[in-house]
């Protein structure tokens, strides 16, 4: 049998692919802030416990268990002239600026508990605005295209302005860091002003991200697959909700292996920092070094993420790539438990870092750009057994799991600080080696189990370039001559 591409399997234009992916500032610039910085300045410069902080990032995700299957319900469902997904996205805008602004200028002389409650509102806030516009975008995706292998290089681009993004950010920071500590009389990174700078940044930049996006894809509306629509009861909501996302045996695989990857790479990114200033003893300068040598990460992925679609399967190449990732970023780290690099200051050091850190960071863009295009394929799935298209409901996976390295994440990561016993105001150079290394093992063999169930659970995913086109010819999305 030949299968023969419809219109909506041809390669997508090159402008449609750069507005879709240009909204991933915001999202990439909300991921870096709530993943690197969040525990870190509220423990190190706000002055609040690290279970605390670490308890409060995690309730945040209870707001989000609620809001984004409902959002992608909502989303599926809508009727308007702008279509399912573009209401959503328009109307997040101005929220998620105002409410990234406030997180990062916390009113002065807060108690323990109230700095808690504060930044466990604004933190839920930003959360719900910016699953306004993630899970209705991300949706789209599957709607523009519906070729194996052009979906990831859709994805691609996404993943691109999302790293890239929240990367500049993070190396604008950086130069700001190492201006004002070269220039004043204190290391930048532990000032309130600091952070506060970098919220008024952010703010305006995150908004306009998200209108362009929202414009750039408006014209497509028209094109997009709508489902008809049906007034529903709470109850019959709730059912298809619940349908939805367990009559796919890859979709409940990929979701858990998805949740336990946030969860994996939460601790780390939640840690990075304290790695970076305690572990590693980086100046600012050191930290922006880094930081500039990480920008051709994600121009690798978005270049080898179809290829591997095409060559080896997704499932082959995403499970191959992150054992790489996990290899290389825990390596580093055993290698000076095990005391068997240079003493901190050597450039020696420096280098190692840099080099395992790009290898573990390229590799990972490419596999989660690879296992998200895994979760669009399971949408024909369900639309079989189902009846329903239902994108948004299905790719609050990505989104839940995502959430997972800054909620679940940083509370593993506060709780391993607490059993580290780690010092409050801590200063770099100044922190016991044994509760160095209790934090360094605790924190590689959490990664380490974490990442093993997540690697384990993907190797049963069954969907290959060839049932997914069964699927599609079966849904009459593409025709088929005998």
């Amino acid at each position: 049998m030949e299968v023969q591409k419809d219109n909506n399997s041809f390669k997508l234009p090159f402008m449609t692919k750069f507005y879709y992916g240009f909204g991933s500032l915001a999202y990439g610039i909300k991921d870096n802030a709530f993943n690197y910085f969040l525990l870190f300045v509220y423990v190190q410069v706000f002055g609040l416990s690290p279970d605390l902080a670490g308890l409060a990032i995690l309730l945040m995700l209870v707001f989000d268990a609620i809001s984004d299957p409902l959002i992608g319900y909502y989303s599926d469902n809508l009727k308007s002239k702008w279509g399912r997904r573009h209401p959503f996205m328009y109307f997040s805008a101005v929220p998620v600026a105002i409410s990234f602004f406030l997180i990062w200028d916390p009113p002065d002389n807060l108690t323990q508990s109230q700095l808690f409650w504060f930044l466990l509102v604004v933190g839920a806030t930003i959360r719900t605005a910016i699953t306004l516009y993630e899970i209705p975008s991300n949706a789209l995706g599957p709607e523009l295209s519906k070729d194996y292998v052009e979906r990831s290089s859709l994805l691609s681009f996404r993943y691109w302005f999302g790293w890239w993004g929240g990367l500049a950010v993070w190396n604008s920071l950086w130069i700001f860091v190492v201006y004002s500590s070269l220039t004043g009389t204190q290391d930048a990174r532990f000032i309130a002003d600091t952070w506060i700078t970098y919220g008024l940044v952010c703010s305006p930049i995150m908004f306009i991200a998200i209108v362009v996006t929202a414009m750039g894809t408006h014209k497509h509306i028209n094109d997009l697959h709508a489902p008809k629509v049906e007034r529903k009861t709470l109850k019959t909501t709730l059912q298809e909700l619940f349908e939805t996302v367990t009559v796919s045996k890859n979709y409940i695989i990929l979701f858990i292996a998805m949740i336990m990857m946030g969860v994996a790479g939460g601790i780390g990114t939640n840690l990075t920092l304290y790695y970076y200033s305690f572990f590693w003893e980086f100046s600012p300068l050191n930290i922006l070094t880094i930081g500039l040598s990480l920008f051709l990460a994600p121009l690798v992925g978005l270049v080898v993420s179809p290829y591997l679609a095409n060559k080896f399967g997704k499932k082959n190449g995403a499970l191959l790539l992150f054992a790489v990732s996990l290899i290389v970023e825990n390596g580093i780290i055993v290698l000076r438990l095990l005391g068997l690099l240079p003493e901190n200051g050597s450039p020696i050091v420096l280098a190692g870092v840099l080099i395992f850190h790009f290898i573990g960071v390229a590799t990972s863009v490419i596999s989660f750009t690879t296992l998200n295009s895994m979760v669009w394929d399971t949408v024909e799935e369900v639309e079989i057994k189902t009846g329903r298209r239902m994108e948004g409901t299905l790719l609050a996976a990505r989104s839940f799991a995502q959430k997972c390295m800054s909620g679940a994440g940083a509370f593993a990561a506060g709780m391993i600080l607490t059993f580290a016993a780690w010092p409050k105001n801590a200063i770099p150079g100044q922190v016991d080696n044994e509760i160095l290394f209790t934090f360094g093992i605790t924190a590689v063999c959490s990664s380490i189990i974490l990442w093993g169930i997540s690697l384990f659970t993907i190797s049963f995913v069954t969907t290959t370039k060839e049932s997914h086109k069964e699927k599609l010819t079966e849904l009459r999305y593409v025709k088929s001559t005998d």
